[in-house]
């Protein structure tokens, strides 16, 4: 009986896991600076994602139940970022890592939209107009803050 041993396909590669340890770590020390750079972050509302920065409005079409004043904190965040990194999520990132919060600051109805239906050939239905207005809610974003170092890293907060 003949025995072959397979050689090894993936090598230890220590010099790319002290590459991304060191990335690691410089993300990590641009998040510790909460004022050098504004963060954006792109949230999803409902079925729609949005990118949002600090003091952004965001109108969300439909009925929404929270009320005028009502502070709110967006548990899914997909990713969040500066103009130096971005963190993304897969699918979305931990709520112990990045918080983004808002408060609502309007409650309002759309402009009149009509649809209108023309059937000559049937007497029975005519012309019809259809008129509605769609509930909106306006919200503020108040804060977007990264809360730790990376999802995965071994450091602590110190």
């Amino acid at each position: 009986m003949f025995i072959r041993t397979i050689p090894k396909l993936v090598q230890d590669n220590i010099q790319y896991d002290k590459e991304v340890q060191q990335l690691y770590n410089k993300v990590n020390d641009l998040t510790h600076d909460k004022y050098k750079n504004r963060l954006f972050a792109v949230i999803q509302v409902g079925n729609e994602q949005r990118k949002v920065t600090t003091e952004d409005i965001i109108c969300k079409v439909d009925e929404f139940h929270p009320t005028i004043g009502d502070r709110i904190r967006f548990e899914k965040v997909l990713l969040v970022g500066s103009s130096d990194f971005t963190v993304i999520g897969r699918p979305i990132l931990n709520p112990h890592f990045v918080r983004v919060e808002g408060i609502v600051i309007e409650k309002t109805l759309s402009q009149t939209q009509m649809d209108y239906y023309y059937a000559p050939k049937k007497k029975s239905v005519g012309a019809r107009h259809f008129l509605w207005r769609d509930p909106l809610t306006m919200i503020r974003i108040t804060n977007i803050e990264i809360l730790g170092p990376l999802p995965g890293t071994n450091q602590s907060d110190s």
